[in-house]
């Protein structure tokens, strides 16, 4: 009976796993239905996206923000069809995720070539809290995680003895260099896979016409949008701490790799403290897949995680959250193959702690999603919403500077309705002294709204400052309404 489980899962758990994989995609629905305020980033993105026009996305955007063409096209045209709101914004990464479940599947059980590896990597997935947060940003991090799969399912898929495979695996590649950023990378590791497999050992050098076509997309996208980008050294300085120190013999280059795979376990794929649990079944796994010869395996799943480090180590890509969030399924299969293996061991012992196994990361998973669901940020609507309902027609509004771009959003897209003076206030990191000057020139009763506040130290921010300032400068604390990420202040200056 064991022997045959082995091979076919047992009607309990592969019911269980396909339950697991529905709620995933429910949660990810229902995130999207909640509705959570855009935060920060997003509502610059956001506001590029509602105010300019397909020509004026090709050029450098406000706010410091960089995006993908195609994605950015995707975008506009749901705001055009479905209005400027948030759903229209968010649907396209929902979709992502969406359809990255059963190409995750489909992959995972091409690369596995066993439907309970499959079955496990894909449930894994699609309870993923990171993945789950992701389905529903203004940001292209979903959809870099479906092209990634769909990439490496045709790569694994395609028949060069027909026309229209051929065919379709170029489209693909071609079209997902204008969509994702790091599709290059997969493409990049694609290429040197079916150059090897079909160039190499099967001597048929009909690959060569998709590689020379997603060669020349790229080629021209790079030269039209990324060749001396405005924000290059913006971004160079705001992601310097996610760059590989480039000397191996130094001790930063340990700790740097040490803390990357920390970040992978812990937070990218929210095993928290049994990260390095996970982190010891995914060797396993690599070296159970070396005994067992499954080189090509390998080289699929691990080195788009090599090339990222060695394109950080060059300074041409950083290697941290968001941005490697298209690694979250090829770590979590390896994962899976490590545990499932694990599972196989025990289970020729004990039924009962072979299941257990693999139940436990479920429901490590599942208790991230439990403490922060559904998920909020910066809940600045919540905010905005209290002012506008309870503001008087002689009081102003001030807006604290991490939080002007998402009122500017919500006012500019008709959400909200306030007429009301506004205040922007500046930007001041980690000269607090400066915002005394705005905070002194404050007359009559004010509302002060903050999201996005910067931390000046551990226990301390700009927030706490300001108002401390206030209060101890003769102001006087007329109501405090705190939500998730925002928080509004009335208070009247004693001043006309």
């Amino acid at each position: 009976m064991q022997r045959n489980y082995s091979q076919n899962p047992h009607l309990f758990l592969s019911a269980m796993f396909y339950l697991i994989i529905f709620i995933g995609a429910f949660l990810a629905i229902y995130q999207f239905i909640f509705n959570r305020s855009l935060w920060l980033d997003e509502a610059s993105l956001a506001l590029n996206i509602i105010n300019k026009n397909f020509i004026e996305l090709t050029t450098p955007l406000d706010y410091y923000q960089v995006a993908p063409i195609g994605f950015l096209f995707i975008e506009k045209i749901s705001t055009l069809l479905f209005g400027k709101n948030e759903f229209a914004l968010r649907i396209f990464p929902l979709i992502s995720f969406l359809l990255s479940i059963p190409f995750f599947y489909l992959l995972s059980n091409k690369l596995s070539k066993n439907n309970v590896i499959a079955l496990i990597s894909t449930s894994f997935f699609s309870i993923s809290y990171s993945l789950l947060y992701y389905s529903s940003e203004v940001k292209q991090y979903s959809s870099d995680v479906l092209l990634t799969i769909i990439i490496l399912f045709y790569t694994l898929t395609l028949q060069l003895n027909k026309d229209k495979s051929l065919f379709i695996y170029a489209i693909i590649g071609g079209f997902a260099l204008w969509i994702s950023n790091i599709s290059v990378i997969i493409l990049f590791v694609a290429g040197i896979y079916t150059l090897y497999i079909e160039g190499y050992r099967n001597k048929n050098y009909k690959i060569l016409l998709p590689l020379l076509f997603w060669a020349a997309s790229f080629l021209v996208y790079y030269f039209l949008f990324i060749h001396n980008h405005s924000t290059t050294e913006i971004m160079m300085t705001y992601w310097e701490k996610s760059f590989l120190p480039i000397n191996p013999f130094s001790k930063d280059f340990y700790i740097f790799l040490y803390q990357a795979i920390q970040d992978i376990y812990f937070h990218l794929l929210n095993f928290g403290i049994f990260w390095f649990f996970a982190l010891i079944i995914s060797l396993s796994a690599i070296e159970f897949m070396l005994k067992q010869k499954k080189y090509a395996l390998l080289f699929l799943c691990l080195t788009p995680v090599v090339v990222n480090l060695l394109l950080s180590g060059l300074k041409l890509y950083p290697f941290s959250g968001r941005l490697i969030l298209y690694i979250v399924p090829l770590i979590l299969f390896i994962f899976s193959i490590g545990l499932y293996h694990l599972y196989e061991f025990t289970n020729k012992k004990t039924v009962i702690f072979s299941y257990f196994l693999l139940i436990l990361p479920v429901l490590i998973m599942f208790h991230s999603i439990h403490s922060n669901f559904p998920i909020k940020k910066e809940e600045i609507k919540s905010s905005l919403n209290y002012i506008e309902k309870n503001i008087k027609q002689d009081e102003a509004i001030y807006l604290y500077s991490g939080s002007y771009r998402a009122f500017a959003f919500y006012e500019q897209t008709k959400i909200i309705h306030i007429n009301n003076p506004i205040i922007v206030g500046a930007s001041y990191r980690n000269e607090n002294y400066k915002y005394k000057h705005e905070l002194l020139n404050l007359k009559g009763k004010v509302w002060l709204l903050f999201s996005h506040v910067y931390l000046v130290r551990k226990k301390d921010n700009e927030e706490k400052y300001m108002m401390g300032f206030l209060l101890s400068n003769g102001s006087e604390l007329l109501d405090v309404k705190k939500f998730s990420g925002s928080s509004v202040y009335y208070v009247d200056t004693k001043k006309l």
